[in-house]
């Protein structure tokens, strides 16, 4: 019973310690070991880890404004790492001379599935699949270089190689011993296996392995070595200076998340398809007044793409909708704005814009010769603004269905022109000003519009006119003072028009009693034509008939 509890003691006792721990002073951590669990470095305090840790998965640290961690000795996860290969990896494999010649074997991570060619010394296999690729040669060599193209639709990597020259014992070679092009150490589920979260301060100047970190507050890694950390966020700013980043795990070893900063000097990344840093944009969004405005984009974002018309939410989310807001980036690419690649070379966006206002009064365009590298910008489209100055008639006094002459002033002082069209009524109902047609004005002009009022109703009327403004400005001010009223105009019968009645009417007699004349006339005609007719059928009847002989 006691070697029981004993064993279960030292059990107990070499387990690394799983708890919620607050470094409240400054502390070293200046021995080997093991750290597991949550740390949390308070506001004042100064956190070193200046020895060499294993840290378990599942490990969370934060650093609390105010708060520093500084890292000058080693953090590596407890997970064995692998050898990452891009689509074209060239593995250096270190061999230092040991025989002859000899096998050399190379074990996957994970079995290939989907073929894979593997190029050694000119010699190629094609199309090959397993979880272990045998090759023999000579091994009387300092390096052997293994050419391995991946398929696309598998990731591969390398848990390790193992050579065996002839009457010699075996070596391996760990995923950290082997290097080259296209290749990247990566923890195998390549997901962090522990993280840090900054909101003071971390400096590193040792090494980390298969962490993931996140940065609100200031970052520094100087010489620091930095193995399957990618990608570091950045919301806070982060200085690399003679600093080393491996096995992205992303295609990015740092992302800068909107305007966070960067500085990289003197440092170098995953390098091939991986870039050293990225700046993504969380959003990407213009403003516009209404829902009626469409967004064209040109050359956006790392793939220099360009978009389709988009309008107002975009995106479809219920929530967004009639914020008058246009989503103008649909992913993480379209977001970057710059970013710096695996050769070193800066790349900056150079997209462009344009906002579309269609309306009857005309097509209304924005052009956006440098789009902003910013969240939210809001555009004001250049438009027309009318205002109706006067409408004046020729005269106070018109005869009853007799044309009098209107005078309609109306100016812009936009920067847009304008096709419009004016809407006029009398007395609450609809006023014959004569054609209904569009009238075009450029900005800054004044123009003069002839209208010719006529009504068939005699009294006091006014005129009254309008501006008509379609429903696509809404939210826009685009009249000043859209209506005018022409003053009091007195329509009445004319004396010459009374005059003409009795001459009317007379004429209308004459017609009438010329056509009851002209009606019995022909009656009489034909009862004549009747009668003859019936005389010549009579007398007919009447004759003998006999027989020629």
């Amino acid at each position: 019973m006691r070697r029981a509890i004993l064993l279960a003691l030292i059990i107990l006792l070499t387990q690394p310690l799983a708890s919620a721990t607050d470094i409240t002073e400054n502390t070293d951590e200046s021995s080997n070991g093991t750290l597991d669990g949550d740390y949390t470095v308070k506001d004042g305090a100064t956190w070193t880890i200046s020895g060499h840790y294993i840290i378990e998965e599942g490990t969370s640290i934060t650093v609390e404004d105010g708060a520093t961690m500084v890292v000058s000795g080693s953090m590596n996860a407890s997970a064995t790492p692998q050898l990452n290969l891009e689509g074209t990896a060239n593995v250096l494999v270190p061999i230092g001379n040991l025989g002859e010649s000899g096998l050399m074997r190379i074990y996957f991570a994970e079995e290939v599935l989907y073929g894979i060619d593997i190029e050694i010394n000119g010699n190629t296999t094609e199309n090959w699949t397993g979880t272990q690729y045998d090759w023999t040669g000579d091994m009387d060599v300092e390096n052997i270089t293994v050419n391995i193209t991946t398929n696309p639709f598998q990731v591969s990597s390398i848990s390790s190689i193992t050579l065996s020259p002839d009457g010699v014992t075996p070596v391996s070679r760990s995923p950290e011993e082997l290097s080259g092009t296209g290749t990247s150490i990566v923890i195998p589920d390549r997901n962090n296996a522990w993280n840090i979260d900054v909101q003071g301060t971390l400096v590193i100047t040792g090494s980390i392995f298969g962490a993931g970190i996140v940065c609100h507050g200031t970052c520094t890694l100087n010489g620091a070595h930095m193995t399957s950390t990618g990608p570091i966020e950045v919301f806070g700013s982060i200085s690399v200076t003679d600093s080393s980043l491996s096995g992205g795990i992303t295609d990015e070893d740092i992302i800068v998340w909107d305007d966070a900063g960067i500085e990289w000097v003197n440092s170098v990344g995953t390098g091939g398809d991986i870039d050293n840093w990225v700046n993504i944009l969380t959003t990407r969004t213009v403003g516009v007044k209404n829902g009626y405005i469409v967004f064209y984009g040109y050359d956006m974002g790392y793939n220099s793409i360009d978009t389709s018309p988009l309008s107002d939410n975009s995106t479809f989310s219920p929530e967004n909708m009639g914020d008058n807001t246009i989503e103008i980036a649909s992913n993480e690419r379209a977001r970057m704005v710059r970013w710096q690649d695996g050769n070193g070379v800066l790349t900056e966006e150079s997209a462009s814009g344009k906002l579309v206002l269609s309306t009857p009064w005309g097509d209304y365009e924005e052009d956006i010769a440098n789009l902003p590298k910013v969240n939210h910008f809001d555009v004001d489209l250049t438009l027309p603004k009318l205002n109706f100055d006067s409408l004046i008639a020729s005269d106070d006094e018109n005869d009853v269905d007799m044309r009098l002459g209107v005078d309609a002033t109306v100016s812009n002082s936009g920067n847009a022109p304008a096709n419009f069209l004016i809407d006029c009524v009398s007395n609450g109902v609809d006023a014959d000003v004569g054609v209904t047609v569009y009238h075009s004005i450029d900005a800054g002009e004044t123009k003069n519009i002839a209208m010719n009022w006529a009504s068939a109703k005699e009294g006091e009327l006014t005129l009254e006119c309008a501006i008509f403004v379609p429903y696509h400005f809404e939210g826009h001010e685009v009249v000043n003072s859209g209506t005018a009223e022409s003053g009091i105009v007195t329509w009445e019968i004319s004396e010459s028009s009374e005059n003409l009645v009795v001459p009317i009417a007379i004429g209308i007699v004459l017609a009438v009693m010329a056509y009851v004349g002209f009606v019995v006339y022909t009656q009489k005609k034909k009862s004549h034509a009747a009668a003859i007719e019936e005389k010549v059928s009579r007398n007919f009847d009447d004759s003998e008939v006999g027989t020629i002989e």
